[in-house]
């Protein structure tokens, strides 16, 4: 294994470090960070500093690393450089955290790896590039095993599945949870194809410890950290674990508040539900700190639990499109199929199932189980047709574009509907409060407890304080998001990308719906 080390963020005060690294080169320059700027609105700073070549920028929350709670987030921003779109993705997992207990405050690699299997191992005070040709061909569950075989199951890891190395716009990151099953995820909103055109198959870091950031007064921010806790633990929709129905399933349930009534009476009732005895530890939370906990929590109803919110909307948006071509047995096979695939390649499934339903409705054909099994099999190979499809709705639309009746049909982002509902909070109010939340690093998830609520954002104030040592008011935090929006509304402008649509996380449009029928 070729082995490129480079040591020297030494911690001489209580300012955090930005690691460039190049990836051409191999080396690794650091920069101190004053701690101004901070979450997503550091990441797209860096993304435009760096963005003339390929770069890939990875930022903890502000709150990240420490004792608060849902504080497990951490932005992901990526851009090739012979292509405009930028990649926007929040991510949990155990790497937020432990990135964040290193006094990292941001990691950019920008250029690119003549070798395709580059790892970048993390330690305290050393950052190594090594060539690992033994990933190559593994699935995402076998890199996993592969990394933590060598450096300890303790390790965290964000690396990018075999889907990737098609450069597949539906291909995405995976990134581990704390040892446990499962073992990973794979965001939706991420995509791998920008990590493989630097050549980076895995970021590792390898590292115990949680909750060692930098923290003017810890004692102040466990306290307010509490109060928080108990806000999101009192919330219905939080305390009841509702978040890992995945938001197909509770934007219905949100629409009907009868059905929503009945599932609150029922809160965490499905723990109790059997599962697989493997002698594993079993993850109930995506990291330390988080008090939801989305991971194994909802029954399938056949005695089997859903071990993580992408799986239940694997189910959701397989019923959504094949419910009237397949009997229960099959959609159930379906899923469990689908699922285990998109983990092991890498892949948004959800995105390609809507393709597959627009490509069966393009060539007027009824879909039945072995073909849409067939489809999969198409995308893995590579195939002509499995590359339209990995391209996504858009894609199938495009080429299909003389058959009318899918035209319209492609996936839209969440955020083109926000006039389509007459909300009880302002757009702009609510998208800033989105942006101070991933800025801190809390988890969206909690916006049930949180968003729109005097004291709740004034905790998140308090704990802005204890954190940095500096007075900071609500207002003035808002002011800050209102600054990261109108960077990358500029940003978007000067690429010339999607009519400068903002880039708002997806579960916007489930918060569309809380906020229109809230009798908060």
């Amino acid at each position: 294994m070729a082995v490129q080390e480079h040591t020297g963020w030494e911690r001489k005060n209580s300012m955090n470090k930005i690691a460039i690294l190049d990836a051409a080169t191999q080396s690794v320059q650091y920069q101190d960070d004053d701690g101004t700027e901070y979450g997503r609105g550091l990441a797209v700073k860096l993304l435009k500093q760096y963005m003339a070549d390929n770069v890939f920028v990875i930022t903890p929350g502000l709150l990240t690393g420490t004792p608060v709670p849902c504080a497990t987030r951490a932005t992901i921003v990526g851009k090739s450089k012979e292509e405009r779109e930028i990649c926007v993705s929040n991510i949990s997992g155990d790497f937020p955290q432990k990135l964040a207990s290193m006094h990292l405050s941001g990691i950019v690699i920008k250029g690119s790896c003549k070798d395709k299997n580059t790892i970048i191992h993390i330690e305290e005070q050393k950052i190594s590039f090594l060539d690992f040709p033994e990933l190559q061909g593994k699935s995402c569950k076998e890199m996993v095993s592969c990394i933590r075989e060598k450096w300890g199951r303790e390790c965290a890891i964000i690396g990018r599945g075999p889907a990737s190395d098609h450069y597949y716009p539906i291909s995405s990151l995976f990134v581990t949870y704390p040892y446990g099953k499962p073992e990973y995820s794979c965001p939706r909103s991420s995509t791998g194809a920008g990590l493989a055109k630097i050549g980076i198959r895995a970021i590792v870091l390898e590292r115990n410890q949680y909750f060692r950031g930098a923290c003017e007064n810890r004692e102040g921010l466990q306290s307010s950290g509490k109060r928080l806790a108990k806000y999101i633990l009192d919330d219905p929709i939080c305390g009841g674990a509702l978040p890992g129905l995945g938001s197909i399933t509770l934007l219905h349930l949100l629409k009907n508040e009868k059905n929503l009534e009945e599932l609150l009476q029922e809160k965490r009732k499905e723990e109790k539900a059997e599962i697989e005895k493997s002698g594993e530890r079993i993850n109930y939370c995506c990291a330390p700190m988080c008090v939801i906990g989305c991971l194994n929590r909802h029954s399938k109803g056949n005695g089997n639990i859903y071990s993580s919110p992408e799986e239940s909307e694997i189910k959701a948006a397989i019923e959504q499109c094949f419910a009237q071509d397949m009997e229960k047995e099959q959609l159930e096979s379906c899923t469990t199929y689908l699922s285990q695939k998109g983990m092991e390649s890498g892949l948004n499934m959800i995105e390609l199932v809507f393709a597959m339903r627009l490509y069966f409705d393009a060539e007027k054909e009824k879909p039945s189980l072995e073909q849409i099994l067939q489809l999969v099999r198409e995308v893995e190979a590579a195939t002509v047709l499995g590359r339209v499809l990995a391209g996504g709705t858009r894609r199938v639309c495009e080429v299909f574009s003389d058959e009318t009746q899918i035209q319209g049909r492609a996936t839209k982002k969440a955020v083109t509907k926000e006039r389509d509902y007459q909300l009880k909070i302002d757009l702009e109010l609510l998208y800033r409060e989105i942006f101070l939340f991933e800025n801190l690093g809390i988890c969206i998830f909690s916006s049930f407890a949180l968003l729109n609520k005097e004291e709740p954002l004034r905790l998140l104030s308090e704990l802005y304080k204890d954190k940095t040592g500096r007075e900071i008011t609500v207002e003035e935090m808002l002011q800050y998001s209102a600054q990261c929006l109108k960077q990358e509304e500029e940003l978007w402008k000067e690429l010339n990308i999607g009519n400068n649509i903002k880039a708002i996380p997806e579960f916007v449009k489930v918060l569309y719906n809380y906020f229109e029928n809230t009798k908060n």
